[in-house]
């Protein structure tokens, strides 16, 4: 099992299904992907997987965004990355105010969201 990669969210990299759409050029994520992009209108509704891999480079890992980055780390009202840079820590779970009111919000939108804060909140109180 590799290491543990988490984003700035608490997402741990190596399962999520975006950075293994691009880190990986994984079918089975990008086609768990397909009715997501094009409720964002962001394929068409004729478009499938390759259409996703057409938007290459998705997510190299919000410590890793360039220009080019699909999704520039934008994750709701507050980008977590910028603002882990600018408290000096690793990831929201290591915020005094953490969950704060902006990160229960991205928490409700996905299974996966939710997962990453409950493994930040244990890991709170493990130390």
């Amino acid at each position: 099992m590799e290491p543990i990669k988490l984003a700035a969210c608490g997402v741990d990299c190596n399962v999520c299904g975006q950075y293994k759409v691009t880190t990986e050029r994984d079918v089975k994520s990008a086609e768990l992907l397909v009715d997501w992009f094009r409720e964002q209108g962001w394929i068409g509704e004729a478009d499938g997987v390759e259409a996703i891999f057409a938007k290459n480079p998705l997510c190299k890992g919000c410590w890793n965004v360039t220009d080019e980055c699909f999704w520039k780390c934008g994750c709701g009202k507050v980008d977590f990355r910028v603002c882990c840079k600018e408290r000096r820590i690793d990831h929201c779970g290591e915020c005094s105010d953490f969950p704060c009111e902006n990160y229960k919000e991205w928490a409700s939108w996905h299974e996966s969201h939710q997962e990453a804060m409950a493994r930040l909140l244990e890991g709170r109180q493990n130390t």
